[in-house]
Parts: C-alpha cells; structure tokens; sequence
C-alpha cells in the first residue's frame, strides 16, 4: 500500500510519482534529487518550486529515493503513486510496488 503524507519536509519518498491534493490554499512542492546509492541531496529537480493552485489534485515526478518537501498553510495531502522503478529505487531497493 502507498504511503500517503500531511506533511513533508525533506521527506524521503518511495515511488516515482506523487499525487498532492491542495485544500483551500496553494502549496509549493520541491524534489531534492539525492545522489545514487546515498541519501545526500545534491540539488534540486526542479529550478523553481511548483506552485499547486489551491482546491487542486496534481500528480508530478518525485523519483524513489528523492526528498521532497511541500508547503502550504491549508492542510493537502500527498500520496505515492505506482511503483519505483528510477534509477536511485534500483540501488536502494525502495518502492511499494
């Protein structure tokens, strides 16, 4: 079974997509890609956070094993999609296929 977040702040993920469903206020998503076969942050996978409009379920690319941190003042919730199939869920063994 998917795991499924209220909270997320540098938290490691383990599928490869993620499905963030906003309540009454946008959220602002970030992946930290990790090196492969660690769990270091070596930067950012995308330039700019994502601004998730509010009253909004947007699915996204998190990679397994990637750190993720979402934040929003109106609770979402966010819940791993599918199985892990990146490179880094190969090295690790993560996923919840």
């Amino acid at each position: 079974m998917a795991n499924v977040y209220t909270t997320l702040s540098n938290t490691t993920v383990y599928t490869d997509k993620l499905e963030i469903s906003t309540s009454t206020a946008n959220a602002w998503l970030q992946v930290y890609a990790v090196a492969l076969g660690t769990a270091n942050a070596v930067g950012n996978l995308y330039s700019v956070p994502v601004n998730i409009p509010a009253n909004t379920v947007y699915q996204t690319y998190s990679g397994a094993g990637n750190k993720v941190t979402v934040i929003s003042t109106a609770p979402f919730t966010a819940t791993e999609l599918g199985t892990a199939s990146s490179a880094q869920s190969g090295v690790i063994g993560y996923g919840s296929a």
